[in-house]
């Protein structure tokens, strides 16, 4: 009998975190002999290796492996767990998250009662490692990769997604679409993404479907440096680059791509004048300058990304 599920953590310089990430995946509610772990060190230069090999060397039940993917990128690392996974469903934890003891156990049970989902992912919760500041609203919450879209499991709706750092899919997704873009995810420091963004939407465009279920939960760590303004301006900068590679990707929607950014621009010109009617409201400050960062992302990506798709 096939394996059930695999577990894939991808990671890159969190020692510190690491082991709390794979103890909460050796700790499952489900038997061990249906389940692996896989843990992905996409070229680590901490104490990475050394935290990894001090689990491998451990006796346990489950079974765990590992393997080193020497190109940076969160893409190219998970990619390589598709390759290396044993299990019909692949589940994708970060490396600074906590999962729930029945996370892979409710995603099971998921995809059994919804045999058309081709990927199931489930609630994020924050693990706060320092105070909350008052300016950090819920609507902001979204933007540290917290989810939560209810209380019953259900497919998700239109312009709704499912977030990386608690994502499953099963293995014939990957056979029918392909893997993750490698252009896309986060790259080191670089704050891109949507890379599992990009993926869904080749599964809903290969008419099969996206699921939500509130009973795999995974804690997310929300570190200090990112209840900070000027995380969520880096952000926004590394939502506009990873817009514009998106954008440059299509050739219907790179031929607009000029008109788009001068909208762009006249857009945020007449926000920041708005902002004059409200000069002390922090929150919107703070969307001024998150839009701003998105736009200059955006552009400085087209103009130095276009060459690569210039011949095609």
């Amino acid at each position: 009998m096939p394996l059930r599920i695999t577990a894939a953590i991808c990671t890159h310089n969190r020692a510190s975190m690491l082991p709390a990430a794979i103890e909460s995946l050796l700790t499952q509610t489900l038997p061990a002999t249906d389940y692996e772990i896989l843990v992905i060190d996409n070229a680590s230069t901490d104490a990475t290796p050394q935290i990894i090999q001090r689990y491998l060397n451990a006796p346990g039940s489950v079974t765990l492996r590992s393997a080193v993917q020497p190109v940076l990128g969160l893409s190219h690392a998970r990619n390589l767990a598709v390759g290396m996974a044993e299990g019909e469903i692949i589940a994708f934890l970060d490396d600074d998250a906590v999962a729930d003891s029945a996370w892979l156990a409710a995603l099971l049970d998921a995809y059994a009662m919804h045999p058309d989902a081709w990927a199931v992912g489930g609630k994020v919760l924050p693990l706060w490692q320092g105070k909350r500041p008052r300016w950090l609203t819920d609507d902001l919450l979204p933007h540290l990769s917290m989810l939560d879209l209810g209380a019953v499991v259900r497919p998700l709706q239109k312009g709704e997604a499912l977030y990386g750092v608690n994502f499953s899919c099963r293995r014939c997704a990957f056979d029918a679409i392909g893997l993750f873009r490698s252009d896309l995810g986060r790259q080191g420091i670089a704050l891109l993404g949507s890379e599992e963004s990009e993926f869904q939407q080749r599964v809903l465009q290969h008419g099969q479907a996206l699921l939500y279920t509130p009973h795999a939960i995974v804690k997310h760590r929300v570190m200090a440096e990112r209840l900070q303004k000027r995380y969520f301006i880096r952000r926004a900068y590394g939502k506009g680059r990873t817009n514009a590679r998106l954008m440059m990707s299509h050739a219907q929607q790179r031929c607009t791509i000029g008109r788009r950014i001068i909208r762009g621009w006249l857009g945020i010109a007449r926000q920041w004048l708005m902002l004059g009617l409200h000069p002390l409201d922090k929150g919107k400050q703070l969307d001024c300058m998150q839009v701003t960062a998105t736009w200059l992302g955006f552009t400085l990506e087209a103009v130095t990304y276009r060459h690569r798709y210039d011949d095609t």
